[in-house]
């Protein structure tokens, strides 16, 4: 890991788009997201996507010219891993549908039980086993035929592409859980 003296070098790196510095801030500030988002009714998984969306935002605005830094770069992305992660609970509060998916999945898989092959069962056994979020996320897809932007809102994810890259590894982590699932 490349040593930065001090953080105006660091954001120098982060705006020359050097991977060593997003590293570096991923590795030196992540954890205390963690902590904050598992303590607050988060999982490890939520903390991961959260942290993502605050470096999204970090890249666009270094990249726009518009970042302007009043506090320390740890502050700063507490505050806005703390102000999205909230947004996304008072979210989560408001919408009662959302709140309940967490089995929808399980209600919706067991209606079509009696007619599944020993595919379908085993792909339910593997979708059972990833996070929530990605059953949420492949849910909305595939079962309810939502566009990335209706799945970006409704799992709070800043833009479309954010959802489309989360449904990526989804369906790479479904297909890894699928591979080793006994039959």
């Amino acid at each position: 890991m490349t040593a930065y003296t001090n953080e105006q070098e660091l954001l120098t790196a982060l705006r020359r788009s050097d991977s060593a510095a997003f590293r570096n801030v991923y590795i030196t500030h992540f954890n205390m997201v963690k902590y904050f988002i598992v303590k607050n009714n988060g999982t490890e998984e939520d903390a991961h996507d959260i942290f993502q969306e605050a470096m999204v935002v970090l890249f666009e605005q270094l990249a726009a010219g518009k970042f302007e830094l009043t506090s320390s770069l740890k502050t700063w992305l507490y505050a806005v891993c703390r102000n999205k992660w909230m947004k996304q609970l008072e979210k989560q509060k408001r919408n009662v549908r959302m709140n309940d998916f967490e089995h929808a999945d399980d209600v919706l898989l067991q209606e079509e039980i009696s007619d599944e092959s020993e595919k379908l069962q085993q792909l339910r056994k593997s979708l059972s086993r990833l996070g929530v979020g990605c059953r949420k996320l492949l849910l909305l897809f595939y079962y309810f035929k939502k566009t990335m932007e209706e799945i970006a809102v409704d799992l709070n994810y800043t833009n479309a592409d954010n959802a489309k890259s989360q449904k990526y590894k989804c369906l790479q982590k479904l297909k890894t859980v699928y591979s080793s699932t006994p039959e």
